[in-house]
């Protein structure tokens, strides 16, 4: 039986930063995954995520986001890699509207740089956004976007490189834990480790379903729009947003990869299906994914060809209470859960990763993590 420090199930966004943060601090870790590299199979994939320091979600997400923009930015200088793209990011609405005053609430929670624009500033300088009669934005100049992919890539090359031993196309088929430690079945192999994070997605309670954890999958598919200026909706003219106007109600990011403009809608205006498992999530994209995009799209944005360029499947895991699960189950206490990030985790997935890291070589994280705890749901193995 091969024996380690940390074992990491599941390379995608969360395991992948896990694996490079454990190595980097010198533990002697296995990473798992049950696809290829930064695979689109499951929710770290479509070339781009959005990174914003304003968040929504509420204070006690500003230490986590604060440690990911640190890491992002170790990430490029210690991979030599480029997965940040400054946009800046703006926020649509009503002067008076909820997103708004929660945009500027929450900046001055984090301490963010904001900037407040006027409909008339608003309409001078993003031409793009065909903004109603009293829209303003709240822009944030450090935002941008992040490349999912070249995320995980640079992550699992600097864990490499730090002596992490990764294994891909290779399923766990059992997980046992105890006071001591894990053992892991891996077919007739069993490896065990002091600890193991588990970071493996939509396919998180398939291994450990005896915790009751009430995570939902739900499809979220990704689509694309292109226009005849595309220059037009780059990086260096054209932000990230979150658009909430009446009943608009969708986020974007500018071109990074050539593709077009990455564009969704919020949940109360399409049809986004929950899934029975992660793995029913391999149908084609259809009209019911598309059209509900393509009608924001069309008042949004008169630049753009209101017919979707490209999609493609995506799915996220939902907490009930929509805020991550992070922690040491008491029942569990040889596994670091890392899971239910609700569609809007990518953004902290550096930090996530590295926090795992505190709990499991140091038992402990000196970032706050009540709200996060995988026992808030009164589940019990």
């Amino acid at each position: 039986m091969t024996s380690y420090d940390v074992a990491v199930l599941g390379l995608g966004a969360m395991g992948a930063a896990a694996a490079w943060r454990a190595a980097a601090r010198g533990a002697s870790v296995i990473g798992l995954e049950q696809f290829t590299p930064a695979h689109a199979r499951g929710s770290s994939h479509g070339g781009s995520r959005i990174f914003r320091k304003t968040v929504f979600e509420g204070i006690d997400y500003v230490p986590v986001v604060n440690r990911a923009e640190r890491l992002w930015a170790q990430l490029e200088r210690d991979s030599g890699a480029t997965v940040f793209y400054r946009s800046g990011g703006l926020c649509v609405g009503a002067a008076e509207g909820e997103l708004v005053r929660d945009a500027v609430r929450c900046a001055g929670e984090g301490d963010v740089e904001i900037e407040l624009l006027d409909a008339d500033a608003l309409a001078d300088r993003h031409p793009q956004f065909a903004v109603a009669p009293g829209d303003v934005g709240v822009f944030e100049p450090g935002a941008g976007v992040l490349d999912p992919e070249g995320c995980i890539r640079a992550a699992l090359g600097l864990a490499k490189a730090a002596g992490a031993e990764l294994r891909f196309e290779t399923l766990v088929t059992g997980l046992e834990y105890d006071d001591a430690g894990v053992r892991i079945a891996v077919g007739a192999e069993t490896i065990s480790a002091r600890r193991a994070i588990v970071a493996t997605g939509a396919w998180f309670t398939d291994l450990v379903p005896e915790l009751g954890l009430p995570l939902q999958i739900q499809r979220s598919p990704l689509v694309w729009f292109t226009g005849a200026d595309r220059a037009a909706y780059g990086p260096e003219r054209f932000p990230t947003f979150i658009w909430e106007s009446g009943d608009l109600d969708g986020w974007g990011i500018p071109d990074v990869d050539g593709r077009g403009v990455k564009v969704g809608v919020g949940s109360a205006s399409a049809f986004k299906p929950l899934l029975e498992h992660a793995s029913g999530n391999d149908y084609p994209i259809g009209p019911v994914d598309t059209d509900p995009v393509e009608a924001f799209v069309r008042r949004a944005f008169p630049g753009l060809d209101p017919v979707a360029a490209a999609a493609t499947p995506c799915m996220n895991s939902k907490s009930p209470d929509r805020d991550f699960v992070i922690g040491i189950p008491a029942a569990a206490p040889s596994l670091v859960l890392a899971g239910g990030f609700s569609g809007h985790g990518f953004k902290h997935a550096a930090a996530v990763g590295d926090i795992t890291v505190d709990l499991a070589v140091e038992g402990a994280s000196d970032i706050a993590l009540g709200r996060f705890s995988p026992d808030r749901f009164g589940a019990t193995a």
